[in-house]
């Protein structure tokens, strides 16, 4: 029998996010770029799961993917809200610098899930993204060059490493595509 604390779960972090959720979608926000097909898979497996005993391992494994993704993503999300006051329009106006914060916490994840990576390089990740988050909090102002920095230290990563780097939300919009859900 298949766990299904992980689906309560989900309902219940929907709810507690709802307002954040229901903002980001209906003002199409840049936010949304960074999960919207792991929004969208993930729904779609939980409603399934609700309308279906016959949810392969599979699917269950793709919505655990999907939700702990989503999880982390709006938690970094929340945390930066602090400084503006749960300001959700003001946090927008910083969506790009969100957006690039997020991205280094990808190439973190990504890169430990090699199987060999050079510690130094995870070092100099993580030391961006507190550079970064910093910044944010702060509301201090991102410099390009920080755009630049986060490009340049993960083209030599992943070029060194000899891997390709696909993004979550680029996977999840392949199986949206299988799922018929696009």
């Amino acid at each position: 029998m298949r766990d299904e604390l992980k689906y309560h779960e989900y309902a219940n972090w929907k709810i507690e996010n709802h307002d954040l959720l229901k903002y980001l979608t209906e003002n199409n926000s840049d936010l949304m770029i960074r999960f919207k097909h792991v929004l969208d898979v993930t729904d779609y497996l939980y409603d399934k799961l609700i309308d279906e005993p016959n949810f392969s391992e599979d699917e269950d494994q793709i919505f655990e993917t999907g939700f702990y993704y989503l999880f982390d993503q709006i938690e970094t999300i929340t945390e930066l809200l602090k400084p503006y006051q749960n300001d959700y329009k003001s946090l927008e106006l910083r969506a790009k610098d969100i957006n690039l914060l997020l991205a280094a916490i990808d190439f973190q994840n990504e890169l430990a899930s090699a199987d060999d990576y050079d510690e130094s390089d995870m070092a100099d990740l993580i030391d961006f993204e507190e550079e970064l988050t910093k910044i944010l909090q702060n509301k201090e102002e991102v410099s390009e060059d920080m755009f630049e920095k986060l490009d340049h230290m993960t083209y030599e990563i992943f070029n060194k490493m000899d891997v390709e780097y696909f993004p979550v939300n680029d996977i999840f919009l392949e199986i949206a595509d299988e799922l018929g859900i696009l």
